[in-house]
C-alpha cells in the first residue's frame, strides 16, 4: 500500500508489530525531496497528538484506513 501525502498512519516500532504502538497516530506531511540525497526516500511525518515532528522510512508506517468520500 503506497503512503501518500494527508494519510494517517501507525508508526512500526519493533519486528513483532501486532497491534498498533500505543495507538499513536501520525499524519504524513510529504516526501523527502529527491535532489536532496541525504533525504530521499524518506517520509516526514508529524504526531497528531502532540505536534512532534519525524523522517521515517515508508516502510516503517502502517496505513489506517478510512472512509473518504
Amino acid at each position: 500500500m503506497q503512503i501518500k501525502t494527508g494519510d494517517l498512519v501507525y508508526r512500526k516500532q519493533h519486528r513483532a508489530f501486532n497491534t498498533p504502538h500505543n495507538y499513536e497516530i501520525w499524519l504524513v506531511l510529504g516526501k523527502g525531496v529527491e535532489r536532496t540525497g541525504s533525504f530521499k526516500g524518506y517520509v516526514r511525518i508529524q504526531n497528531v497528538h502532540n505536534g512532534n515532528r519525524i523522517q521515517t522510512q515508508p516502510h516503517m508506517l502502517m496505513k489506517i484506513e478510512t472512509d473518504k468520500k
